[in-house]
C-alpha cells in the first residue's frame, strides 16, 4: 500500500509496450540511447522494465510470462 505517491519513476511513464522478449529489447534500446529507470523485475503475469527515450519520453515496457501447461 503507499499513500498515494509513488517513487520516481512509477507513475510518470507516459504509456507501455508489450514486447516478445525484454531482455532482449533492452539491450537494443541501450544500444540506441533509451536509460533504463527501474531494471527489470518479475511480476505475477510479466515481467517489466521503466526506461526513458532521449528526449525525456518514459515509458514502461513488458513482457508476458507463459507458463507451459503441466508446469
Amino acid at each position: 500500500m503507499t499513500d498515494g505517491h509513488l517513487p520516481y519513476p512509477f507513475g510518470h511513464e507516459l504509456t507501455g509496450y508489450q514486447v516478445q522478449d525484454l531482455g532482449v529489447t533492452l539491450k537494443m534500446a541501450r544500444a540506441a540511447g533509451v536509460k533504463v529507470l527501474s531494471a527489470p523485475y518479475k511480476g505475477r503475469d510479466r515481467n517489466t522494465a521503466i526506461v526513458e527515450f532521449p528526449g525525456g519520453y518514459i515509458a514502461e515496457i513488458h513482457s508476458l510470462i507463459t507458463h507451459e501447461a503441466g508446469h
